[in-house]
């Protein structure tokens, strides 16, 4: 998998959904020089790449290296299985009564 350059692609969603820099630094309460920092980052942090995603509508986490998005996944598997086992421990109780 390449390299992802986090800031350009950013940049890049900024620009296709036709926001202004200052517009944005708004949005994410950060200075317009702090925008033009992130585009030449090749790495943030998730706090800020979350509100970053928010603001933009565009999920920038799908981008992870597969072992982390391999990790996205399996947690969400083992979510789902402890709603369900959850669900499995209700029906025995009530079985049980």
């Amino acid at each position: 998998m390449e390299d992802l350059h986090i800031g350009e692609k950013i940049k890049r969603v900024l620009e296709s959904k036709g926001i202004t820099v200052t517009e944005f630094a708004k949005r994410i309460n950060k200075s317009r020089e702090n925008i033009y920092s992130i585009f030449t980052r090749k790495t943030i942090d998730t706090g800020l790449l979350q509100t970053i995603s928010k603001v933009l509508d565009y999920d920038f986490f799908m981008h992870l290296s597969s072992s982390h998005y391999a990790l996205r996944e399996e947690l969400q598997v083992l979510k789902e299985e402890n709603r369900l086992l959850k669900d499995y421990n209700k029906l025995l109780k009530k079985v049980k009564k």
